[in-house]
């Protein structure tokens, strides 16, 4: 090769390595920037269509509870003094345990002694932000030893219920060495990394999506490390336990023929688990796989006055009409959970329970 041929070759290598490498670090700042976004802290809201505990406070005790994970200070409550075992109730993204009081209405009704706090970055809990996909799995695992070191709490078996990250963390955490009985899962994803790529190719497309799929695996292990993707999968087959994983066909969020646990079935060995896939119009969406059909149809309903207060008022509702609009609200109605389906998570947590 001639001098000039070298040269030409040497210019063009380091063009394309430059190229490489200013591709590479935008991906990362946009990833960067993107995850501050989607995890920043999650605060509790003012007005709600749902019960929260001042609706059943007096029929539910509670005290507070905390405990530290990754840095951070978590709390949370636990709830009702029943004596069939320890629910772990854990909730999804942008959620607080707030938002989980109808399923702990539900389980201290049923007899059941109930714990939920706020992941990190949530509600009342310390951390400046969510900080990724896999940060349930830390936060559980760390209410779990909590759990089997206190004095209160450790001689109570200890069965799990999540939904959405929550749902990935309960089906994750099998992989450590916790004493649990049964696990209930709603709408959760396999994998941070499979969910991950989900969202990119839904906001970017497939083409150019996969161009960001190696910067957002490496974004996540340099968040987590040897927890940045820790397989739900993995957990359930290790643990031989009796697994109820339920799934919207229309969930939007965690797509259950892709990224949900659920759509790995052939993939699943432990003979224990049961899949219910929700395919009735309302009920098969990432919110509402785990209500009634009257309570889906409910808030459609409510979900339409909004719309027209909305549309009335150009997107400033007033305060007044706000608030009147939430006091007509019937939470216990928007509240009211699948009856059947709890009954069969409520029969299938006794029975794991005693036959252990």
């Amino acid at each position: 090769m001639t001098a000039k041929g070298k040269k030409i070759t040497k210019t063009v290598i380091i063009s394309v390595l430059c190229t490489v490498i200013s591709f590479s670090v935008v991906s990362l700042l946009v990833i960067n920037y993107y995850f501050g976004q989607v995890f920043s802290r999650a605060e509790l809201t003012g007005y709600t269509e749902f019960i929260r505990y001042e609706d059943i406070k007096e029929d539910i005790p509670r005290y507070e509870i905390s405990f530290e994970s990754g840095g951070n200070t978590l709390k949370g409550n636990v709830y009702g003094n029943g004596s069939k075992g320890l629910v772990l109730a854990v909730h999804g993204l942008n959620s607080n345990e707030e938002e989980t009081m109808d399923v702990i209405h539900y389980f201290c009704k049923s007899g059941w002694t109930v714990l939920a706090y706020n992941h990190s970055g949530c509600y009342t809990s310390g951390g400046e932000s969510q900080k990724g996909l896999a940060q349930s799995l830390i936060d559980l695992d760390a209410a779990l030893t909590f759990c089997e070191n206190d004095e209160k709490l450790k001689s109570l078996p200890k069965v799990l219920f999540g939904h959405s990250m929550g749902g990935y963390a309960v089906c994750s955490v099998l992989n450590f060495n916790h004493d649990i009985k049964a696990v209930a899962s709603f709408s959760g994803y396999n994998t941070p990394y499979e969910e991950l790529c989900y969202f990119v190719r839904k906001f970017v497309g497939d083409v150019f999506g996969a161009t960001q799929y190696p910067f957002m695996w490496l974004y996540n292990e340099m968040l987590f490390g040897d927890k940045a993707d820790i397989s739900a999968v993995d957990g359930i087959n290790k643990s031989g336990i009796p697994v109820i994983l339920v799934h919207g066909n229309n969930d939007e969020t965690v797509p259950h023929d892709s990224a949900g646990i659920i759509a790995h079935k052939e993939q699943i060995t432990n003979p224990f688990v049961k899949y219910i896939l929700r395919e009735e119009d309302v009920v098969n969406s990432h919110t509402k796989v785990i209500y009634s059909m009257d309570s889906a149809e409910y808030s459609k309903e409510k979900d339409k006055e909004k719309d027209a207060l909305k549309e009335k008022y150009n997107n400033e509702i007033p305060e007044n009409e706000l608030k009147a609009y939430y006091e007509g609200i019937d939470k216990f109605r928007m509240s009211e959970l699948d009856e059947k389906l709890f009954g069969e998570i409520n029969e299938t947590f006794e029975k794991a329970v005693a036959e252990k």
